[in-house]
């Protein structure tokens, strides 16, 4: 595990898990890489690229750095690309700012995937994909304007 991450900063199940002794991150990452499927789940969201580094390998780094919290991608390039990627810092970008990637289909995919993966159960159950609370403004994007924040009614 990378030391310098602070614990204190991820949510209670996350920093519980990466606590536990023998626990590698980036194995963790490409073990449930794997058993989602996530190369199928981006061929059936359309995405695509023609050369160069392989699509699900940009998409991969991409999360990671999601996931490790670096600051920005030229931080994460300049500390860890190099450990999961030959591809250089423009790649990740330009897969950023290509608008024929479908992020949202395959966030549903992802999610879809994984609702289907949890067991059948009589009672009603709910599967929060995100937790955080932050207060939000916005007129023009769809979700923002319309955030209810339980906790403060």
């Amino acid at each position: 595990m990378n030391t310098a991450t602070k614990i204190s900063g991820l949510p209670a199940l996350t920093a519980d898990l990466l606590q536990q002794d023998g626990c590698l991150v980036d194995n963790l990452f490409a073990d449930l890489w794997k058993q989602m499927g996530m190369k199928a789940l981006l061929n059936k969201a359309s995405f695509s690229k023609r050369s160069g580094t392989p699509i699900y390998e940009l998409v991969y780094v991409l999360m990671l750095w999601v996931w490790l919290k670096k600051e920005s991608i030229g931080m994460f390039a300049r500390e860890s690309l190099q450990h999961f990627t030959t591809a250089e810092k423009d790649a990740l970008y330009s897969i950023m700012n290509r608008e024929d990637l479908n992020w949202r289909k395959l966030n549903l995919q992802t999610a879809l995937k994984t609702v289907n993966q949890m067991p059948a159960c009589q009672s009603a159950k709910a599967f929060v994909l995100d937790d955080s609370i932050k207060i939000r403004h916005g007129k023009k994007m769809p979700g923002v304007s319309s955030h209810f924040d339980h906790t403060l009614g």
